[in-house]
């Protein structure tokens, strides 16, 4: 009779233990998804460090400033001949890039 009454309270325990892992997991999954939904692409633009060169490119970026995918659309060296006009140029490709790909995006707060 004990070894039933402690299968049956085993048994009532990890129901317990899935029912609240899986409510958990449901949970996160909503607001990873919510987060991923509300993420905008961006103009994004960094260096490397020993490198020698700038990376420009697009961002999908949410509210809490995480990056969930990159577009580079250049990378330019350091030591480029006219560093700036090709800075600017890439800058404004990944502009009208950022803006296209934004294009198929949920409207925010919809």
């Amino acid at each position: 009779m004990r070894i039933i009454a402690f299968l049956a309270g085993f048994i009532v325990v990890l129901t317990a233990v899935l029912l609240v892992t899986l409510a958990v997991t449901a949970g996160a999954r909503r607001r990873r998804h919510a987060s991923q939904m509300s993420a905008r692409w961006a103009v994004r633009h960094y260096a490397i460090p020993g490198r020698g060169h700038t990376v420009v490119g697009v961002a999908l970026t949410d509210a809490d400033g995480r990056v969930h995918s990159e577009h580079v659309v250049a990378r330019i060296p350091d030591d480029a001949q006219d560093w700036q006009r090709d800075f600017v140029a890439a800058r404004q490709e990944a502009e009208e890039r950022a803006f296209h790909l934004n294009i198929d995006r949920p409207p925010i707060g919809g």
